[in-house]
């Protein structure tokens, strides 16, 4: 799943999407998501109730990168941030390195990108799990 700011509003709302990437992540596939793409996790459940999130280590668009966007257009573009809400979810471990820092986690066959110059990171992650899969 792809980044850009939109998904903080698009996707918060989208059910269907939420259980698309639940059913995915159900069915032993794969599940990528980079940027502001992550958000997705913050409303994704698993059948069971869980959130996919859930006991995993994942990263996003992080606060500092948010305040630097802000900073860039003269206003607060989001209401709430990806790394703002990750903290309030017990269970779950975001992580981040600097502003615009590539980073990449996987977990299992969750993986998740911090921001656009995470592509490539996040794309090796995927490689790697489909060797694996």
């Amino acid at each position: 799943m792809a980044g850009g700011g939109g998904p903080l509003l698009t996707f918060k709302d989208g059910t269907a999407l939420h259980d698309l990437i639940a059913s995915f992540y159900e069915k032993d596939k794969i599940v990528a998501l980079i940027c502001h793409g992550s958000g997705l996790l913050l409303w994704t459940h698993l059948s069971n109730g869980k959130l996919l999130a859930d006991g995993k280590k994942w990263t996003g668009f992080t606060d500092e990168e948010e305040e630097e966007v802000n900073a860039a257009f003269g206003m607060t573009l989001n209401e709430y941030t990806i790394q703002s809400e990750a903290a309030g979810i017990k269970g779950t471990s975001f992580l981040c390195h600097g502003a615009n820092e590539p980073f990449a986690i996987r977990d299992g066959r969750l993986i998740t990108g911090q921001q656009q110059y995470s592509s490539a990171l996040t794309a090796e992650l995927v490689l790697e799990a489909l060797d694996e899969y």
